[in-house]
C-alpha cells in the first residue's frame, strides 16, 4: 500500500482576547478548534501588547506541523459546520484562498467556547491551513468540496 500522499503542511490558529475578555475562556475556545483537526493536545503562546487607550491585548497562538494534524481535517471542520457556513464559504471561497496556497478561515470565539462551529468575521479565531505545494487553489476548492466543507 502506497503511504497517503500529506495535505497539509501546517495550521496556525490565532485569536485576540481583549482586556474586556477572559483569556482563559479564548485559550478553550481555540484548543476546542484544534482539538476537531488535530491528534494531540498542544501548547498555545500568549503575547501581550497595549491598546490605544493603555489596555492589554492578549494574542494568543498555536503552530501545529503536519504531522500532528489529521489528514482528514477539512471533513471534520466540515462535519461540525451549519449547511450556511458551507454555502457562504462556497460562494467565497476564492477570498480564503491564498497565492501560496493557504486558506483561511474565521471561527465565532463565542461559539467555539460553547462547543459549536460558526464563520465569523469580526473578532474571530483565525486558523491559516497551509497546504502541500501540490495544491494550487483550484485544488483546495476541488479538495473541500469532495469533504463538504463548501457546497
Amino acid at each position: 500500500m502506497a503511504p497517503e500522499k500529506a495535505v497539509f503542511l501546517s495550521a496556525h490558529f490565532s485569536a485576540i482576547a481583549h482586556a474586556t475578555e477572559d483569556v482563559a475562556k479564548v485559550e478553550q475556545a481555540i484548543r476546542f478548534l484544534m482539538g476537531l483537526i488535530c491528534r494531540t493536545e498542544m501548547s498555545l503562546s500568549r503575547q501581550y501588547l497595549k491598546g490605544h487607550y493603555g489596555n492589554v491585548i492578549t494574542t494568543i497562538s498555536a503552530k501545529l506541523a503536519a504531522k500532528r494534524l489529521s489528514p482528514n481535517a477539512l471533513r471534520l471542520l466540515s462535519q461540525k459546520l451549519p449547511e450556511s457556513d458551507k454555502q457562504f464559504l462556497g460562494t467565497n471561497m476564492s477570498s480564503c484562498i491564498d497565492e501560496e496556497g493557504n486558506l483561511y478561515l474565521r471561527f465565532d470565539k463565542q461559539d467555539a467556547f460553547l462547543g459549536a462551529v460558526r464563520l465569523h468575521e469580526s473578532d474571530p479565531i483565525r486558523i491559516k491551513l497551509k497546504f502541500a505545494s501540490t495544491y494550487d487553489a483550484e485544488g483546495i476548492v476541488k479538495l473541500s468540496r469532495e469533504n463538504g466543507l463548501i457546497l
